[in-house]
């Protein structure tokens, strides 16, 4: 392909905006990981699980910005002339710099999943019935995963051929989509739910609105939406590729950012997602904020893995 001077400069900017707001996203990702590793490490007892999936999960967005950076680099440094730096761009030399960056999202994507799914579970009480369809959509999102990755292998083995080619990826993400709005919807309602007055409007203190946010995993399913719709836009457009420079890292900033708050402490105990909301207001009302404190004395493994049976002793009743 031959391209002018402008177009190339053009495709420069986009590339190099691309790969350096996801060096961005990388960097705060980076920052919530390490808050969330020092609360896991010294202040609360995490799952060995759930450590290792926080860990992996920042491994491989890490990797991910690295591999975009290497062809950004083997671009700009060994093209001679503006040809081979434009379809360098566009085009690789190196297939597994294609196929990497897509397996690892998808694991990335399947463990966020797999994390807020268990944090659903959690705040409806332990009823697994509450995430029948979210598991079941993470399940067929995560085949048309890998049906993505094996159609972008094939296409790249046959030379680049479009009637090889299979697109899933928009199916893909609009089923990550329904996982990630189903988990929200519901942890949004069960919040709203414990934490209505008695005159039956929902809290909208900033405790409340911030638990929604975090909890809901809120800013990942804003991500994906866009990154969806500007997928579904023009062919030669590519703002897709800003919206998937944030997606990469908010993938694992969101769960991260769950672990996090339930390490710190910040999260409510596990049994007060048993509570009605009617009960919650009552005693919610009453709790002075060093009671809050005392309260938060709870075990952060069955708040997030969901261990039923596991009786809390509570000294106060908090409203967080």
């Amino acid at each position: 392909m031959s391209f002018s001077d402008s177009e190339l400069f053009a495709l420069r900017d986009v590339y190099l905006n691309i790969t350096l707001l996801q060096v961005f996203g990388n960097g705060v990702y980076f920052v919530v990981f390490f808050l969330a590793l020092y609360a896991m490490v010294f202040k609360r007892k995490t799952h060995k699980l759930l450590f290792v999936t926080v860990i992996l999960m920042y491994i491989f967005a890490t990797v991910q910005t690295g591999v975009h950076w290497a062809n950004i680099r083997d671009a700009f440094v060994d093209g001679n002339t503006a040809d081979e730096v434009v379809n360098s761009l566009l085009e690789p030399k190196h297939a597994f710099s294609i196929l990497l960056p897509a397996t690892l999202l998808v694991v990335n994507t399947l463990l966020a999943d797999s994390v807020l799914i268990f944090r659903c579970y959690a705040v409806w009480d332990h009823d697994w019935r509450v995430i029948i369809l979210p598991t079941m959509s993470t399940i067929g999102g995560t085949a048309l995963g890998i049906l993505t990755v094996v159609e972008t292998g094939n296409y790249i083995n046959s030379g680049g051929d479009p009637n090889s080619f299979v697109d899933y990826a928009r199916p893909y993400f609009s089923m990550c989509l329904v996982t990630t709005l189903l988990a929200t919807v519901l942890i949004v309602f069960r919040i709203l739910w414990l934490t209505r007055d008695h005159t039956g409007s929902a809290f909208s203190g900033y405790r409340a609105i911030i638990e929604m946010v975090i909890e809901s995993a809120l800013l990942y399913s804003i991500t994906l939406i866009v990154y969806i719709v500007l997928l579904l836009g023009p062919a030669d457009s590519n703002n897709d590729g800003y919206a998937q420079a944030i997606l990469i890292p908010m993938t694992g900033i969101a769960p991260t950012l769950i672990v996090a708050r339930v390490s710190f402490g910040l999260a409510r105990p596990s049994s007060s997602w048993q509570r009605t909301s009617k009960t919650a207001h009552s005693n919610f009302a009453s709790t002075n904020d060093t009671n809050f404190t005392k309260q938060l004395q709870f075990s952060a493994n069955e708040d997030l893995e969901s261990r039923p049976g596991v009786e809390v002793k509570e000294q106060t009743t908090t409203s967080y």
